[in-house]
């Protein structure tokens, strides 16, 4: 009756719907130009006969709405409370793809390329995204072997005194130490924008004439210098004749559907090369192909990225004027959205379109031989599940000091990071390892037993010790249909060359090691997933260990900044030294106003100045 009530009270004016199943969660979040008409199709069979809407409003017990402006509006909306709902029944993009973009701050005194994972409105220039990092790294190490500068992080770069080697070998013009103006320094950084904008054959003709007017002057070493510089970037432009001859940014859309499963490849084409490619794989929740475009193309851009002067999808799209609307918004500039029916765009459509089919044999070959690799495992490890859900446990110490644990999750083979978790040692403060893993083991089963979140396999990183630990949390949190095995590296097998450590896999109640194979698929698996927990463990024990670094007790005195900390240190040698210093020291040495060196001298003594004022109890 309610929501008999809401449609016949649905409003015409633009916004976004929200349909929720009988639980009031949110189950799919749709826009419309009209909401009284739109919203009224999924309840007139004669008016939608999609596949999916049947089955969509089986589950729909209650519609809330949010009215806006324009379309536009509702678009946005749109994008972002999927984004917060994550319905069931939307196409709902987890975008893993790690893009990052080559920043340059033009704005700096002395700027240098750094890569960015956020574009933000900052005044600098961003060139990208890339889904590679090797891309990157190719193109900034090509960059700083030719044009010599700095390539120091702006920490170093502040506080370094003197040259570093790259100056000594004419890889850099030393900016740390001024010994380069700003005006020749910008020249430099104006040849490293004519390279990202992939205009190297404008950029030759500049060092051409420079190097003729160096020539001329008679400075016939800094001529030679320029003319290696071209002789490097030609040989690279060489190497890029072989492209499109449109020199557009576009982004190309292909896909493939196999039941309901959909794969879309996306091709980034950048002034008129084809930088880089991503895959993307989820399911069509029963929507049609189109809806599937429309609601994969709207979240696609609502994220930061880089935004190309034409989109090609291969379907139309009822929102494409819509989106190009809003795209030409976001990048300032005109932007196009096109299905194209004839000419070179569909060949690009083709090749998209044969990429996403591609994607889609290797995930079905991948998955096949997976599920062969974790039923081998189960048959030679005695294990009672099939290992779909892999949890893996690490400590990580160094003498006992910022102790951590880490758990890194594996499902279907793949990391789950959503469902990583790192422990900070709080109940052990010496070595201990088992001490160390009973306590992360307990905090993180004892939470998984009430929320009913336990894995298929448990695994621990060490011998029978820290299996027997591991049955010891089992018994006090009653945990049973669980596997358990513990991952040991064993003795260097001799016989190898190398000698390659072999691997040792404990399981429970079994006096001795099962072996695998060292370069069986198995073992290689159970590595790759050891490995990550270490490294996961290791990059959270050097977070601490950074923050404690940087920390100082002197960051605890008001009025002591960067430039006199680093100026008392620098005079006493250490913090142990300011804290044996008198306060005539701190006057003299470090050239501190007496009350400030009384407070400095204070701080570091108040233990010694309290248990002086405290009376003494036998007089």
């Amino acid at each position: 009756m309610k929501l008999t009530n809401k449609l016949k009270n649905l409003p015409t004016s633009p916004g976004v719907y929200l349909m929720k199943n009988i639980k009031h969660k949110v189950i799919y979040v749709g826009k419309a130009k009209n909401l009284k008409n739109r919203v009224k199709t999924y309840f007139q069979r004669e008016k939608d006969d999609r596949a999916y809407t049947e089955y969509l409003i089986r589950h729909v017990a209650d519609i809330d709405f949010v009215l806006t402006e324009t379309e536009k509006e509702a678009l946005i909306l749109e994008n972002n409370l999927i984004k917060q709902f994550k319905p069931k029944f939307n196409i709902n993009l987890r975008d893993d793809k790690t893009f990052i973009s080559i920043k340059l701050d033009v704005n700096a005194k002395f700027p240098c390329p750094k890569v960015v994972r956020q574009i933000e409105n900052d005044g600098a220039i961003y060139f990208g995204p890339y889904a590679s990092a090797r891309a990157v790294r190719e193109t900034l190490r090509y960059i700083h072997d030719i044009i010599p500068i700095r390539k120091c992080s702006d920490r170093v770069f502040k506080n370094r005194v003197k040259p570093c080697l790259y100056y000594q070998i004419h890889k850099c013009l030393g900016p740390c130490c001024d010994l380069v103006d700003e005006v020749t320094y910008r020249g430099l950084i104006d040849q490293v924008v004519l390279i990202l904008k992939g205009k190297q054959e404008d950029l030759v003709t500049v060092l051409q004439q420079q190097m003729f007017e160096e020539s001329k002057a008679m400075r016939y070493e800094k001529a030679a210098k320029i003319r290696d510089r071209i002789r490097a970037i030609e040989e690279t432009v060489e190497k890029q004749k072989i492209h499109s001859m449109t020199f557009v940014d576009r982004d190309v859309f292909g896909y493939y559907v196999a039941g309901n499963e959909v794969w879309i490849e996306v091709m980034f084409v950048r002034s008129g090369n084809m930088e880089d490619v991503a895959s993307y794989h989820f399911s069509t929740n029963h929507n049609a192909i189109e809806e599937v475009f429309r609601s994969f193309l709207n979240q696609f851009y609502s994220q930061t990225r880089f935004i190309p002067a034409e989109v090609i999808i291969p379907v139309e799209s009822a929102d494409s004027r819509l989106l190009e609307e809003w795209l030409t918004e976001k990048k300032g500039k005109k932007v196009v959205v096109i299905s194209p029916k004839r000419g070179d765009k569909v060949r690009l459509i083709e090749m998209a379109q044969k990429n996403a089919e591609n994607a889609y044999r290797v995930s079905q070959t991948h998955d096949r031989d997976f599920a062969r690799t974790l039923m081998t495992l189960k048959e030679t490890l005695h294990l009672k599940q099939i290992p779909e859900r892999i949890e893996c446990f690490d400590i990580s110490n160094i003498f006992g000091k910022h102790a951590v644990g880490s758990m890194v999750t594996f499902e279907q083979g793949k990391s789950n990071k959503s469902r990583y978790k790192r422990f900070k040692i709080k109940t052990i403060g010496q070595i201990d390892d088992y001490a160390m893993m009973h306590e992360v083991l307990t905090r993180r089963y004892k939470r998984a037993v009430e929320e009913d979140d336990l894995p298929n396999l448990i695994m621990v990183d060490g011998g029978k010790g820290h299996m027997g630990v591991a049955l010891k949390v089992f018994d006090e949190l009653a945990i049973g249909n669980v596997d358990l095995i513990a991952l040991a590296k064993g003795k260097k097998d001799l016989s190898v060359l190398g000698g390659k450590v072999s691997e040792q896999i404990f399981v429970p109640y079994s006096p001795n090691p099962i072996a695998l194979t060292p370069s069986s698929p198995e073992l290689l698996f159970l590595d790759k997933i050891r490995d990550e927990a270490h490294r996961f463990a290791i990059a959270y024990h050097r977070k601490l260990r950074h923050r404690e670094y940087y920390q100082s007790p002197l960051d605890e005195i008001s009025g002591m900044g960067p430039a006199r900390k680093k100026k008392l240190i620098k005079c006493f040698g250490s913090i142990e030294g300011i804290r044996s210093a008198t306060i005539e020291q701190l006057t003299e040495i470090g050239k501190l106003p007496v009350k400030f060196a009384t407070e400095i001298f204070h701080y570091f003594h108040k233990q010694e100045a309290l248990i002086a004022k405290t009376p003494n109890q036998g007089e």
